[in-house]
């Protein structure tokens, strides 16, 4: 005997009822994306940091990184611009930011720049369009970044301007670093900014040339001209060669270092990747862990001895930790928090 359903039978057109009441219900077994309130990113983009640091060996420890570490002003500024319409805010993307640097690479890329970079950038919405008075680059429309090279040093609140940040070919001149100026320029990932010729002026270049990235083993002309996870032996072979993990077999004599990792130095004794040796150890190629620096003792030893901490009393022969500043005989670190809202234009300059 044949059965009808009673869903069927009694509603007609049920099943298709109940398969829309299903998809209306709420999904239970998808967790809600992490967000940061932007209350609360300033202190959590501080011990994202720290640990990115401690575990890269940049810091000793939590704690002392945390005392050591200003409040990053560019974020500060950033968010103080949310609330007068300078910027927008996204607290899901905020908190795939942090998560970024907790997890990002100790290993000395352009790679884990970019992708840096990349999480960094959607955080903030930027509203000031091209041309507009501007104190941070999160305010900045679309890739647009501020331009305060102009400021001088002790100009509180000084604004800059939103101009284009453009990513240059092979081919095209590119700016060089110089004192002062923000590049607003540069090469795309496969590209080095090639120095021009010595023109015999003694005055350094300005600008250069786009040129394509040298692979292992061919010939390069400066140190960052070889692909990502190479260098250029300049001096040396003037060829690029490919940088070593941690544990593996690397050579020592090359000048500029053959570790990719950021806290790791060639061991001359093993030949091999080991970490940078803290205070207290003999330095390694003169070199030291993040938080020591390498000393000489007149009579050819060489030891690591550890930047000076918080609190810590100093002179200036001993710099101080991170963000910690000698002053008043003891390295401290400046609590002040500012929030530019009003701003002046950069000074003019100096009648020639």
């Amino acid at each position: 005997m044949h059965r009808t359903s009673p869903t069927s039978k009694a509603f007609p057109g049920g099943r298709r009822l109940l398969a829309l009441a299903l998809l209306l219900l709420p999904a239970c077994d998808e967790e809600e994306k992490p967000v940061v309130e932007s209350a609360d990113l300033r202190k959590q983009e501080l011990e994202a940091r720290c640990e990115y640091l401690v575990r890269c060996g940049y810091m000793p420890d939590d704690d002392t990184c945390r005392a050591s570490q200003s409040y990053d002003q560019s974020l500060v500024q950033a968010l103080g611009g949310t609330s007068f319409n300078r910027a927008g805010y996204d607290e899901e993307q905020a908190a795939a930011w942090l998560d970024t640097l907790r997890n990002l690479g100790c290993q000395a890329t352009t790679e884990n720049v970019r992708l840096y970079a990349e999480a960094r950038a959607p955080v903030f919405a930027g509203r000031i369009e091209l041309g507009g008075a501007c104190f941070a680059d999160d305010e900045c429309m679309d890739d647009g970044v501020c331009d305060r090279a102009a400021c001088s040093f002790d100009q509180l609140c000084c604004t800059g301007e939103c101009v284009e940040q453009k990513v240059l070919t092979v081919g095209e001149r590119c700016p060089l670093p110089q004192d002062g100026v923000r590049l607003t320029a540069a090469c795309d990932e496969t590209a080095y900014c090639q120095l021009p010729p010595d023109d015999g002026s003694g005055m350094p270049p300005t600008e250069g040339t786009c040129q394509i990235r040298s692979d292992n083993g061919l010939p390069c002309d400066q140190v960052d001209g070889c692909f990502d996870g190479q260098r250029c032996d300049q001096g040396g072979t003037n060829n690029c060669y490919k940088l070593s993990e941690s544990g593996e077999q690397c050579n020592p004599s090359l000048q500029r270092g053959s570790c990719i990792g950021v806290n790791d130095v060639c061991s001359p004794s093993s030949s091999e990747c080991v970490i940078a040796p803290g205070p207290g150890e003999a330095c390694v190629l003169g070199q030291c862990a993040g938080w020591a620096r390498c000393q000489d003792d007149g009579m050819g030893n060489q030891t690591c001895i550890g930047l000076l901490t918080a609190g810590e009393a100093c002179d200036g022969s001993i710099p101080c930790l991170g963000d910690l500043n000698c002053r008043d005989g003891s390295c401290q670190l400046s609590t002040t928090v500012l929030v530019c809202v009003e701003g002046d234009p950069p000074a003019p300059p100096p009648p020639m």
